[in-house]
């Protein structure tokens, strides 16, 4: 289990990062515009900084508390669309990610990765014995992270 969730996570990190060719930024933008928009809002920034500092302690907690940011800012969004404040209502709604597809909130690759953080949120949540590498768990983390603060920027 722990083999399958690093190779996931090292999937996924790749995914997520640029090829080498496609790094380098276009002369019209500059640097510092391109590390703002790749930077956390200051609220997940600190939640980030917490989640590390967890995953030292407890690797299933990090990751679970991650997911939540990346589920709560799915529900904040989705009940907007319906003019309702955030609830539990969404909570249970098994196509969030397809529904925020629709919406265009998410790409389809940013569904992808919706789906499979879910998928190892819930390795992790229910695995009765589960020794995950503190490296995984903060790679979990940024990813999560990262997804959030992108929902909650649409």
């Amino acid at each position: 289990m722990e083999l399958e969730f690093s190779r996931e996570i090292a999937e996924l990190k790749a995914e997520a990062l640029p090829a080498p060719r496609q790094s380098a930024l276009p002369a019209s933008v500059p640097s510092n515009e391109h590390q703002a928009a790749t930077q956390l809002p200051d609220r997940l920034d600190a939640k980030r900084d917490e989640l590390i500092r967890m995953a030292s302690f407890s690797t299933r907690v990090a990751i679970m508390e991650a997911w939540l940011e990346v589920e709560a800012a799915a529900i904040e969004v989705a009940s907007s669309f319906w003019g309702m404040p955030p609830s539990n209502t969404f909570k249970n709604f098994s196509r969030m990610g397809e529904y925020l597809l629709q919406s265009k909130v998410i790409d389809q690759k940013q569904l992808d990765t919706f789906k499979r953080l879910q998928q190892l949120r819930n390795k992790a949540a229910h695995a009765q014995e589960l020794n995950l590498s503190e490296d995984d768990a903060r790679s979990y983390v940024e990813l999560a992270l990262g997804l959030a603060a992108h929902i909650r920027a649409r």
